[in-house]
């Protein structure tokens, strides 16, 4: 599975309310967002996973993480609104 395939799942899971959006999947924006937040993701659960816990190192990417998700609703939620998707 390539990056932004894995990140939009991750984002679909994460956020529900985004499932019925299908013109996103040609969205070079989202398809970004899906691919930084895929990123963000795997450094989150190495951090998870690390047998020598960086505690502050893991809140950052909780927290990137969670801000990804925000912003991938918001954009979604935005481009419905311009698009006249409801």
């Amino acid at each position: 599975m390539d990056v932004q395939k894995a990140g939009m799942a991750r984002l679909l899971l994460a956020a529900p309310e985004l499932r019925d959006s299908a013109w996103m999947m040609q969205d070079l924006v989202f398809l970004h967002l899906c691919e930084v937040y895929e990123h963000a993701c795997l450094q989150r659960d190495v951090l998870r996973c690390a047998s020598d816990k960086d505690d502050e190192s893991l809140l950052q990417f909780e927290a990137k993480c969670r801000a990804l998700e925000v912003a991938a609703i918001a954009y979604i939620r935005e481009q419905r609104k311009f698009s006249g998707i409801v």
